[in-house]
């Protein structure tokens, strides 16, 4: 019985998705993990990995659709984390943005990426809404004053 995972970049079998192939040395990395768990015995049984390992050997490329992503990243949860998020220049940017412009960058910004960069479309949410709270209350306050 088959047992471990197939390698995307050669067909060969590895004891854990996460390792390093020992025929050809490709490390799945990033995104390449979710792929990765999707061609092991967490997701496939033994008759599958084997057609699998055929299927790369005779030169097919791996090309998962998007809801099997999807279920591989809900499937290693909080043991996947390919999303590292803004960093600080890229915040303070935002930031400028929804000041001179309009908050609805941010908003638009947490639409396109809440299922593919979680942590970033969050960061976006927590720049932009309140600078866009602020921006409501300035208005009613120069209304009403």
């Amino acid at each position: 019985m088959i047992r471990g995972a197939v390698c995307v970049r050669c067909g060969g079998f590895r004891e854990d998705y996460q390792q390093i192939c020992p025929s050809c040395g490709h490390r799945p990395e990033g995104e390449g993990l979710l792929v990765a768990w999707l061609l092991s015995d967490a997701h496939l049984d033994a008759e599958q990995l084997a057609r699998s390992a055929e299927r790369i050997q005779a030169g097919e490329a791996v090309r998962p659709s998007q809801r099997m992503i999807d279920r591989a990243r809900r499937a290693l949860g909080g043991d996947f984390v390919s999303d590292p998020g803004l960093g600080g220049v890229r915040m303070l940017g935002l930031g400028a943005v929804s000041v001179v412009l309009t908050p609805l960058v941010g908003l638009v910004l947490w639409a396109w990426w809440r299922r593919q960069r979680p942590r970033a479309a969050v960061q976006a949410l927590a720049v932009s809404l309140p600078v866009g709270l602020a921006s409501l209350i300035l208005v009613v306050w120069l209304r009403l004053g």
